[in-house]
Formats: structure tokens, C-alpha cells, sequence
């Protein structure tokens, strides 16, 4: 996928001014805690592993890159991917239909790769770390010190295995960058019912059972991380105002 000069050249200076040496992982992590409730794009990412997995053994890789347009993981690239990182993309359909299909391919063959040879710790996650409360893209209020970065593909293959992220598989990149939310980008153009919305940010903010709807799961913020209660509130209803505008179809802006 390709970005242009300018945007190269801008990356390139970034990271030469800010390069900190990564720091190794030191603890267990749970990956549906470390993306609730902000990264909701690692779901869809596992999710197109799922539909790779129930691929055809006959189906042509040109006819399954057709019919998988149809997928949330089309919104995530048009609306995160594109948008966010080469915005000049949506002004060239081709090119967009192009890019994706490259994503693809690169899905299907990481997915290939990790069901013969499981993770390879050589390649791994990049986590950004932050202190004290941080202000994401979207302007939400978040305490949490640790971030997806790079490699979310390969974290959404790990989750929907059931794995944790084990401190081999991950490094920490403490260089300051935006706390991204990609929930609310994404809650504009899919449909997720609030049930589901509950269960992806459970983990981030509870442990153990805590019952099915959005009502349970703010009683038991309430009682475990009550100092939680106020973010939780907050960043629910941003996410909500992002549900309705899907609903209504005013999700243009």
C-alpha cells in the first residue's frame, strides 16, 4: 500500500526526531482489555480472519477478494486505514479498490502463516504507552497507559485463538502520540447492536461475569472501578451518539 512522497518523507523526519529505544513486554496481557473501548477495529480485523477461515477450499483468491467488499473489514479500511492515513485514496476509486485488495492478499497470507507457524515473536506487536489521563482523536478523556500500535492484524490472530499477548510478543514504544479511537469512527458506519457494543467493553473496565446489557455492565463499573464510573459514562455516550448516527443514516460528516 502505497503512501506519497510528501507523507513518506513527513513519517520519515517524525520518527527520526522522536525514535526512543522499545522496551521489551514484561506482563501477560489481556487483548480484549487493552483494546476496550477504543479499538474495536482489532475485532473487525478478527473477524476477516474468520471469514478467510470459512474460505472454500475451491474459491479463487481474485473471487474471494470480490466477496469480501461485503465485509466490515471494507468499512474499516475505507474509514480508518484510508481515510486516516491516505485520504487521497477516496477521491480514486480504483486506486482504493486497488489498495484493498493488496490488504487482503496480506490478510490471507498472514492468516496462512499463523495457522502453520502460530505467532512469530521475531515480528512483534507495538504498544505506545502514555502517563496519566490522555484526550483521544476524538476528543474522550481515557486513562489507560497502554495502546495498540502497530500490528493489530496480528493481535486480532492471537485473540480470536484465544491467547493472551505474552511479554515475548510485544514491545512498548513510549514516544507521545495521539490516543487513537477507532470505536467511534467505525460505530458511524456498521451495525452493532448495543448488546454487542456491552461485551466489547466489558473487558476493559470489569472482571468477571457482569451480566449483557449496556445498564448491567454500568452497575457493575459502578461497583468495581467506580473511579471508572465517569470515563466509562462519558465515552459510552460518545459512542452511542456514533450508533445513532449509523441508525439514521447521517453518518456523512
Amino acid at each position: 500500500m502505497r503512501r506519497s512522497l510528501s507523507a513518506t518523507a513527513a513519517r520519515t523526519v517524525r520518527r527520526a526526531v522522536t525514535w526512543r529505544p522499545k522496551v521489551k513486554g514484561a506482563a501477560t496481557l489481556d487483548i480484549r482489555a487493552l483494546i476496550s473501548p477504543l479499538r474495536y477495529d482489532v475485532v473487525i480485523r478478527a473477524s476477516i480472519f474468520d471469514h478467510i477461515a470459512a474460505r472454500p477450499a475451491e474459491q479463487s483468491l481474485q473471487d474471494y477478494l470480490d466477496s469480501s467488499l461485503e465485509h466490515p473489514y471494507a468499512v474499516w479500511f475505507r474509514e480508518i486505514e484510508a481515510r486516516r492515513f491516505r485520504p487521497w485514496l477516496l477521491s480514486d476509486e480504483a486506486a482504493l479498490r486497488a489498495d484493498y485488495r493488496e490488504r487482503v492478499s496480506r490478510a490471507v497470507a498472514t492468516f496462512a502463516s499463523f495457522s502453520q507457524r502460530g505467532f512469530d515473536a521475531a515480528y512483534p506487536v507495538t504498544l505506545r504507552s502514555t502517563r496519566g489521563p490522555q484526550v483521544t482523536d476524538t476528543g474522550l478523556t481515557f486513562q489507560h497507559n497502554l495502546h495498540v500500535g502497530d500490528g493489530g492484524h496480528r493481535l486480532a490472530l492471537l485473540m480470536r485463538s484465544g491467547q493472551q499477548l505474552l511479554p515475548e510478543y510485544y514491545r512498548i514504544d513510549p514516544r507521545p502520540r495521539p490516543v487513537l479511537d477507532n470505536t467511534s469512527l467505525l460505530l458511524r458506519h456498521l451495525p452493532i447492536s448495543e448488546d454487542e457494543y456491552a461485551a466489547f467493553v466489558a473487558p476493559g473496565y470489569v472482571q468477571g461475569p457482569w451480566g449483557s446489557t449496556l445498564d448491567d455492565l454500568e452497575r457493575a463499573v459502578g461497583a468495581q472501578a467506580p473511579e471508572r464510573l465517569g470515563e466509562f459514562g462519558r465515552i459510552v455516550q460518545a459512542h452511542q451518539e456514533a450508533r445513532q448516527l449509523f441508525l439514521s443514516g447521517d453518518n456523512h460528516g
